[in-house]
């Protein structure tokens, strides 16, 4: 993380403390509001995005064409993993939205 411009830095901190604040809140709601495991799984997903998201922070300063043509890669994980986490957190959330809008 040492070779990130401090705008970079400062992305991938937001990120993965916005991140790690919706996997807080979700935590809390569930457990003391007793609400569904369908808000937990929200929060979840949207925590696992957001921190797969801080992994490339270089792709919140690029032109938009560029960053969909040109493969960028993470700081701190292969490609591979950060677009698994990325998958994963979007599948959490569409489960827990899906629950949600069915019950």
């Amino acid at each position: 993380m040492g070779n990130l411009l401090f705008k970079e830095k400062l992305v991938v901190a937001f990120c993965w403390g916005a991140s790690f604040l919706f996997l807080v809140a979700g935590c809390y709601d569930f457990f003391n509001s007793q609400t569904n495991i369908s808000n937990l799984a929200i929060s979840t997903g949207v925590a696992i995005t957001l921190f797969a998201t801080g992994l490339i922070p270089q792709m919140f300063f690029m032109p938009f064409k560029s960053a969909l043509k040109e493969i960028q890669s993470p700081i701190l994980v292969k490609a591979e993993i950060q677009q698994y986490l990325t998958l994963s957190g979007i599948v959490v959330s569409s489960i827990g939205l899906g629950v949600q809008l069915l019950t």
